[in-house]
C-alpha cells in the first residue's frame, strides 16, 4: 500500500523556479507531497542564503559552513553549466509527522514537523543534476571532514566534489572527488561522511544529485545538516607562495642619486614598496622558484628570475584596490629616467608600469606585453620639473584562475635635478653610435617616395633622398647619453652619417625639375671632427655650428639636384633630423618618369641626357645628325662612345636600342663605364654584320645599374673597309616587354 501511494506523488518531481505560480498541475502535484510525504516547499522554494558578499569572500572558519538550512547559509544553486549542473535544488520543509516510506533511504524517516531541508528531483528521461556549493574557502591544510544527512529515491545518487573557486566560461571546474560511499543501500539513518585531502588552492565543496530521470515515477535526492571540520587558510595561499617574505620598510631619506631607486636584491635595500592597506593584495619578496611551472603554467624549460624577485598574486576574492609596487618619490630630473626590469606574467594577466605625479596623476603609462617578457625591457620618461614617482601594477586578469606578475633586475638610471652632470665624452667610437642610436638601413631608393624634397626623418626614411654608399644609416636619437652630446630639441628618428677615418659622403635628392625662388633648410649636427654643407646649382653652404640650420636659396628651370655632404678628418657623426623647403618647386617626378626622361631618346639631332666621350687615343666623337647618332670609323679612329646619364631604376628593366651598322667587322657593345675592357663588355651587335638595316638589340638592365656606356668598334677597317654606325633610338621596356615609358 505504501508503495502504491508514493508511486501517486512521484510525478511531482519536476520542480520549476517559481513554484507558487505554477501551472494548475504542479499545485496538484504539491499537494500530493503534503498528502504522502508531509513535505511542502517553504520561501516560495528559495534555498536562505547569506548576502552575496558571504560569497565573494574567503570563509574564516570551517564552522561558518555547518548549515540545517533554519537560517540563511553559505551554501547556494552552482550556476547551471549544462555539465555538472542541469538542475536546482529547492526548499522544504517538514509540514505534519508523516515518516518517509521505505522506498526513500537511509536517513531517519522521522523529521520532526518544521524541520528544513532541500530537495533535487526529476522526471525526465535524461539523467540531471543538480550542485549545491559553499563559499570560497582560500585552502585546506590537512585532512578534512564532511557531513550530511541524506536521502535517494529510485537510483538518485549524491557526491561530494571539490570545485575551484571560480568557474571557466560557465563551467564548474572539478579539481578533485574524494572517495566516499553513500548510496542508497547505506545504513538506516545512516550519514554521508567524506575526508577532503589537502588543498593547496582556493577551493568550493560542491554536494551534487545526479542519475535525477525516470520519467515514469520520477527520481529525487534529499540533503540536511551540513557539516565541515577541518582546519583552513583564512586567506589566498597564492601571496604566500615562493616562501615569500613582506617588502621590509625602506629608510624614507631623501634620494642622493637615482639609482638609489634601483632595487636587485630587495630584502637589503629597496626604496620600493605597497600602495595599498589591505595585506591580501600586496607585493611581496619571493625568495625561491618552488611551484614556478605550476603557478605561471610554463614549460619546466622557460625561464625565472636568478635571485630574489618582487611579485603580486591576486584572484577573485582579493580586496580591491589591489596593491601598485610604487618607488620612492623623485623630487625631480634634469634628464631622461629609465627604468629597467625583468618580469613574468600568468597568461590573462594585464599590467603596466606608470610615471605618476605626487595625487598620482599618469604623466605616462606603458602596458606590459606578453610576448616581450622576461626582457629586460626599458621604459623611459623625458626630464621633469616636479616630483614624480614609478608604479607597477597588476590592472587585469582572468578571473576564473588568478592573476600573476613578478618581476627581478629593477634598475633606474637618470639624474636628480641635485645630481651632478658627469662630464660628456666627445670623442666618437663608431661601434657605440651604431649601438646607441640602433642605426640600421633604410628602405633604399626603390621604393615610391614623396614627390617633394620635404623630408621629416622623424616620420618617415624618406626615399626621394638618397644616399649610394651605405654611410647614411638611420636610428633613433637618443634622449641622453654619457658618451655623446645629445642637443636640447633634437628628438626621435635622424639620418646618421656614419664616419670613420678620413671620409667624404652625401645624401643626394632626386632630379628636381626646377624651382623659382626657393629655399631649401637642413637641420643637422655634427661632432667635432665633421663638417657639412648643402650643395645645388653649383653653389654651397657650410654648416659652421656643431647644430642649428644651414639654408641654400635656389631658381632653375632646368632639372637639378640638391646635396648633403658630410666629410671627415677622424671618426665622425653628422645628423639630419629635417629637410623643408619654401618658395616655389616643380613637383619631383616618380623614379619611373625620371628614368624615362633620363634614358628615353630618338637621336635626330640630339643626344638628349647622353654624351659622346673622348678617352684615349683612336676615340672619336659622334655625332648629331638627323638620321641619329652618327660616326663612320675609318682607321682615323676605331672607337666611339655614348655615355649614359647616373639614373635610378625603379625596377628591373630592358633596354632596346635602334641602330644599323654597315660593315663586317664591326661591334656594338654595352660597357659598364668607358674604360671597361672589350672583353668584360656584352656584344649586342657584330662582328658578323650582313647587312646595313636597322635593327633593334636588347639588354636586361639589373636594378642595380646606374650607368652604362654604348661603344662603337670597330679596328678592322683594313680588311674590311669603313664601318658607319646610326644609332636611331633608345626605349625602355619591363622585363614583361610592356611599354614602360609613355
Amino acid at each position: 500500500m505504501i508503495s502504491r501511494t508514493f508511486w501517486k506523488f512521484s510525478i511531482l518531481l519536476l520542480f520549476i523556479p517559481t513554484i507558487e505560480a505554477c501551472h494548475p498541475q504542479f499545485q496538484k502535484e504539491l499537494r500530493y507531497l503534503d498528502l504522502y510525504l508531509g513535505i511542502k516547499p517553504d520561501n516560495n522554494g528559495e534555498i536562505p542564503v547569506e548576502e552575496a558578499v558571504g560569497f565573494a569572500t574567503y570563509i574564516e572558519s570551517p564552522d561558518e559552513l555547518n548549515c540545517d538550512f533554519e537560517t540563511e547559509c553559505l551554501w547556494r544553486n552552482a550556476p547551471t553549466d549544462n555539465l555538472l549542473d542541469t538542475s536546482d535544488w529547492w526548499y522544504f520543509k517538514k509540514s505534519d509527522e508523516k515518516t518517509f516510506p521505505v522506498q526513500i533511504q537511509p536517513g531517519n524517516p522521522s523529521i520532526p514537523k518544521g524541520e528544513h531541508f532541500i530537495i533535487a528531483g526529476n522526471t525526465t528521461k535524461n539523467a540531471n543534476g543538480a550542485v549545491i556549493s559553499s563559499a570560497p574557502i582560500a585552502c585546506q591544510k590537512g585532512f578534512a571532514n564532511l557531513t550530511f544527512s541524506f536521502w535517494l529515491y529510485n537510483n538518485a545518487q549524491v557526491e561530494v566534489i571539490i570545485l575551484r573557486a571560480m568557474n571557466r566560461r560557465r563551467h564548474l571546474q572539478v579539481l578533485m572527488r574524494p572517495k566516499m560511499k553513500c548510496d542508497f543501500l547505506g545504513a538506516a539513518n545512516e550519514e554521508c561522511r567524506v575526508e577532503i585531502p589537502p588543498i593547496k588552492e582556493p577551493f568550493r565543496i560542491g554536494i551534487r544529485a545526479f542519475d535525477l530521470k525516470d520519467n515514469t515515477v520520477g527520481s529525487l535526492a534529499i540533503i540536511d545538516h551540513i557539516r565541515y571540520h577541518g582546519k583552513i587558510c583564512q586567506q589566498s595561499p597564492f601571496p604566500s607562495s615562493f616562501s615569500s617574505l613582506r617588502i621590509p620598510p625602506y629608510d624614507n631619506s631623501p634620494l642622493v642619486r637615482m639609482t638609489d631607486l634601483s632595487c636587485e636584491r630587495p630584502l637589503r635595500s629597496c626604496r620600493w614598496g605597497n600602495m595599498a592597506k589591505s595585506i591580501l593584495s600586496e607585493w611581496r619578496v619571493g625568495r625561491s622558484i618552488d611551484r614556478w611551472v605550476d603557478m605561471f603554467e610554463i614549460t619546466a624549460n622557460q625561464s625565472h628570475p636568478n635571485s630574489s624577485f618582487l611579485f603580486l598574486a591576486v584572484d577573485s576574492f582579493s580586496p580591491r584596490p589591489y596593491s601598485s609596487l610604487t618607488s620612492q618619490v623623485i623630487p625631480c630630473s634634469q634628464r631622461t629616467t629609465s627604468l629597467s626590469l625583468k618580469y613574468w606574467m600568468k597568461t590573462g594577466t594585464q599590467a603596466e608600469i606608470c610615471a605618476v605625479d605626487e595625487d598620482g596623476v599618469a604623466l605616462s603609462c606603458a602596458y606590459l606585453e606578453p610576448n616581450d617578457s622576461p626582457g629586460p625591457i626599458t621604459i623611459d620618461l623625458d626630464s621633469y620639473s616636479q616630483p614624480f614617482k614609478f608604479t607597477v601594477g597588476i590592472i587585469a586578469f582572468d578571473e576564473s584562475t588568478f592573476g600573476l606578475l613578478a618581476i627581478s633586475e629593477l634598475k633606474v638610471l637618470g639624474l636628480l635635478c641635485t645630481e651632478p652632470a658627469p662630464p660628456i665624452v666627445t670623442t666618437i667610437s663608431p661601434p657605440i653610435i651604431q649601438h646607441i642610436f640602433g642605426l640600421q638601413p633604410g628602405n633604399g631608393r626603390y621604393v615610391p617616395y614623396d614627390l617633394s624634397l620635404n623630408c621629416d626623418f622623424t616620420k618617415d626614411y624618406c626615399s626621394q633622398w638618397v644616399n649610394y654608399d651605405g654611410v647614411v644609416k638611420y636610428g633613433v636619437m637618443p634622449r641622453d647619453s654619457d658618451v655623446f652630446p645629445i642637443p636640447k630639441g633634437v628628438k626621435g628618428n635622424v639620418a646618421v652619417f656614419l664616419m670613420q677615418n678620413t671620409t667624404v659622403s652625401n645624401l643626394r635628392s632626386r632630379m628636381v625639375p626646377c624651382s623659382y625662388n626657393g629655399r631649401i633648410d637642413v637641420e643637422y649636427m655634427r661632432s667635432e671632427d665633421a663638417q657639412v654643407r648643402i650643395c645645388a646649382l653649383e653653389q654651397c653652404v657650410d654648416g659652421n655650428q656643431t647644430n642649428g640650420k644651414i639654408s641654400i636659396g635656389v631658381s632653375s628651370t632646368t632639372p637639378f639636384y640638391v646635396s648633403i655632404e658630410a666629410s671627415s678628418r677622424d671618426d665622425a657623426v653628422v645628423l639630419i633630423n629635417k629637410i623643408s623647403t619654401s618658395g616655389d618647386f616643380c613637383p619631383l617626378k616618380t623614379a619611373e618618369q625620371t628614368v624615362c626622361d633620363q634614358l628615353i631618346c630618338n637621336f635626330k639631332d640630339t643626344f638628349c641626357n647622353y654624351e659622346t666621350i673622348v678617352e684615349k687615343a683612336g676615340d672619336v666623337p659622334v655625332l648629331k645628325t638627323a638620321n641619329g647618332a652618327s660616326v663612320t670609323l675609318n682607321g682615323g679612329g676605331i672607337r666611339a662612345v655614348l655615355l649614359s646619364p647616373t639614373f635610378d631604376l625603379a625596377y628591373p628593366s630592358i633596354l632596346t636600342i635602334t641602330l644599323s651598322q654597315s660593315t663586317f667587322g664591326s661591334r656594338v657593345l654595352l660597357c659598364p663605364d668607358v674604360r671597361s675592357d672589350p672583353t668584360l663588355c656584352h656584344e649586342l651587335s657584330g662582328p658578323r654584320v650582313l647587312d646595313s638595316s636597322d635593327k633593334q638589340v636588347m639588354f636586361p638592365l639589373d636594378i642595380g645599374a646606374r650607368s652604362f656606356s654604348l661603344v662603337l668598334l670597330h679596328d678592322k677597317s683594313i680588311e674590311f673597309g669603313p664601318a658607319t654606325f646610326n644609332i636611331k633610338s633608345m626605349e625602355l621596356r619591363t622585363v614583361n616587354n610592356e611599354e614602360m615609358c609613355y
